[in-house]
């Protein structure tokens, strides 16, 4: 713990991960379902390795691990292909009053997740739109990669 607390918890899964790897975890700690009453509850969260050490004594061989593929295959030959878009829709979604960044959506115009919003024709304006604060790409179309 940050002020060097000591916990004992359960371990459940590790996970390799591109930093190294993250722990699954399980710690015993208080809850109270109402204010009249304290009970014990697990909370369970990920955490990385370097923070955790081994209990004396405890073998770990049952744990499930799972690991980073070594190398990622090929698409298949017969992967579909997206036809490149040739309009695109910017979406500018609702924010808070107050709030100066207004989140702006590029989209593919045959994307289903752009029902709404101003349909612009060239891929300038698309990327232009990309360029405000607080604008991303959609991950259903793939303007999030395609637009970057």
């Amino acid at each position: 713990m940050p002020d060097g607390q000591r916990l004992r918890g359960q371990l459940y899964e590790r996970r390799q991960v591109a930093e190294g790897w993250q722990y699954w975890v399980g710690l015993v700690l208080w809850q109270s379902p109402d204010p009249d009453r304290s009970e014990p509850g697990e909370y369970r969260a990920w955490m990385p390795a370097a923070r955790a050490e081994p209990v004396p004594g405890t073998d770990y061989t049952g744990v499930p691990s799972v690991y980073l593929p070594q190398e990622v295959p090929p698409p298949a030959a017969s992967a579909v292909q997206p036809e490149p878009a040739t309009a695109w829709r910017i979406v500018t979604e609702r924010h808070a009053y107050d709030s100066e960044v207004k989140r702006t959506t590029a989209h593919r115009s045959d994307c289903w997740g752009a029902r709404e919003g101003e349909e612009v024709g060239s891929e300038d304006e698309a990327r232009t739109a990309m360029a405000r604060p607080g604008a991303r790409g959609c991950v259903l179309c793939g303007t999030d990669q395609s637009l970057r």
